[in-house]
């Protein structure tokens, strides 16, 4: 389906609305938010666990509660009983013990110590199962058969067993042993409706504390965030009046060192690149307008010299001769402002193959012969070893020409340039080095700055954009190299650069093919430049 270009920027309108309004809640309140969502989570996991750790210690004070009491009965049963076999001559089977059941529980009930044990669900059971005392709550309970099966083989037991109306009452049972014969049973209970009320009582107080710790745990994680947010609201601020167009000013530096002070530290390095950047993009557009004025400035006043009157044809060709050798500088300036801008914009394409430097260097020594010899300058090439590297010929070609122009333009007649090829720890070295006049210590961390000139009256005089050394630069870098100077007023300069080195068997030149290299490569290359 096509779109016109409105439909599509109704579109992305559209669809830029919905992810804006997809969460519409601004940081603060979202911290507060997700904070808020923990205590819930929390707040759950500890009421649960809470409410686990109160129910059972409830329980195990309940069963422990009715395990002291069945042996208060049964330790004031066994009291009653000794008492009688004392008086009466009976056998340990206390086999008259039935019939004093009821002094024996009459005594109980007036033991203080074991009157409060009597009360709640109670019965007592005697030998031959003859039930000796069971109290009214008692008789209203529902009772499993587990009882019986467990204290039969003298076992206790405890549970949860139902009364006919349905409540719950914890029960234990302890059976009468003597000499290792189960001859009567204790059976004590206690209600659970206190315990079901306690913990109604604790599931009612959570719920109830539930919200409002949860409003309070929001409202002061939304403080928490505010306060939290305060340096970062101050940096919003300062970047919003930098946003103005004044990249000189830079955002306050938080003492603390947390995240905000590295996020400003990191918002000012931005701001001081971003404003030596502008800075040079200004530099660059004034000097490329500057150098841009001065040829077509020149053609247009030949041309208005040359229409403004007849002269001879001598004169004519003249003019016409100095018109295309503006023109001809002109393109230079404007092919080399494109190369920058590809290199700027990442378009430019680059070879990877192997190339000889040491060749290469042989091959610009030749080219550039002519111009040496033009200005009595002494032009020489050491490559004793062969060198190779991986990258783009035309290109590295590019740099050796640049370099080797203008030592010889910079260098007086008598002087000399020399041509270095080399390796020096695994590394391809191309060093340019001549007598000539030399660079400024205050020059020399700018000769590589697009349209920089160090005598601009001469560097315009001979010809150059200045452009050359940044464009040499650029390549260097894009090789994976690298390229200083070094310079002393009057006693030339020396250009170095460090490429990684390629060994690959069988790609090397053999001294008898140097001359074909450099016609079937130097020349190819130069051309290709030319037209570039």
């Amino acid at each position: 389906m096509l779109f016109t270009p409105s439909e599509a920027s109704v579109t992305s309108l559209k669809s830029h609305s919905k992810r804006r309004h997809a969460w519409p809640l601004g940081i603060r309140a979202q911290v507060a938010l997700w904070t808020s969502m923990v205590f819930v989570l929390l707040l759950l996991l500890f009421g649960t666990l809470f409410y686990m750790q109160l129910r059972a210690t409830l329980n195990h004070n309940i069963d422990t509660s009715l395990l002291v009491r069945a042996q208060h009965i049964t330790s004031g049963l066994n009291y009653k009983k000794k008492m009688e076999q004392q008086a009466n001559g009976q056998s340990p089977i206390y086999e008259q013990w039935q019939e004093h059941k009821n002094k024996a529980i009459e005594m109980m009930r007036l033991q203080p110590n074991l009157a409060v044990d009597m009360e709640g669900p109670v019965r007592i059971i005697g030998p031959d199962n003859t039930e000796v005392y069971s109290s009214p709550t008692f008789q209203v309970l529902k009772l499993p058969d587990a009882i019986e099966q467990n204290t039969s083989k003298g076992k206790a037991w405890i549970g949860t067993v139902s009364a006919r109306d349905g409540q719950e009452v914890r029960l234990y049972s302890l059976p009468l042993i003597d000499h290792g014969s189960v001859y009567g049973l204790v059976q004590v209970g206690t209600s659970l409706a206190a315990l079901d009320a306690t913990l109604n009582n604790v599931i009612y107080e959570l719920v109830l504390l539930g919200p409002l710790v949860l409003l309070l745990g929001g409202f002061g994680s939304y403080l928490l965030a505010c306060k939290a947010f305060q340096p970062i609201g101050r940096l919003t601020s300062a970047a919003r009046t930098i946003a103005v167009g004044d990249l000189t000013q830079r955002v306050p530096v938080p003492r603390a060192q947390d995240e905000v002070q590295r996020l400003a530290l990191t918002f000012n390095e931005m701001l001081a690149s971003l404003d030596a950047m502008f800075a040079r993009q200004r530099r660059f557009t004034a000097d490329a307008a500057h150098e841009l004025r001065t040829p077509v400035a020149a053609i247009r006043s030949l041309a208005e010299v040359a229409l403004s009157e007849r002269s001879e044809p001598e004169m004519y060709m003249h003019v016409l001769q100095n018109i295309t050798s503006e023109s001809e500088r002109l393109g230079e300036l404007i092919r080399d402002l494109l190369v920058l801008a590809r290199a700027d914009e990442g378009q430019a394409s680059f070879e990877h193959e192997p190339v000889r430097l040491d060749l290469l260097a042989q091959g610009a020594v030749a080219t550039m012969e002519h111009l040496a010899q033009e200005r009595a300058v002494h032009l020489s090439v050491q490559a004793r070893e062969q060198v190779q590297v991986m990258g783009d010929e035309a290109r590295l070609i590019q740099v050796v020409l640049n370099l080797v122009e203008n030592a010889l333009v910079y260098t007086n007649p008598g002087g000399n340039v020399t041509v270095e090829t080399g390796i020096e720890q695994e590394r391809a070295i191309l060093r340019v080095r001549d007598t000539g006049i030399g660079i400024a210590h205050e020059h020399l961390p700018h000769v590589f700055e697009r349209f920089y000139r160090t005598d601009k009256a001469r560097s315009r005089a001979a010809g150059g954009t200045g452009l050359g050394l940044s464009i040499v630069e650029w390549i260097i870098h894009t090789h994976g190299g690298t390229i200083d100077v070094q310079s002393q007023p009057e006693q030339g300069s020396l250009f170095s650069i460090s490429l990684p080195l390629a060994r690959l068997p069988g790609a090397s030149e053999g001294e008898g093919d140097t001359a074909k290299y450099l016609e079937e490569h130097v020349g190819a290359s130069k051309a290709c430049i030319k037209l570039a």
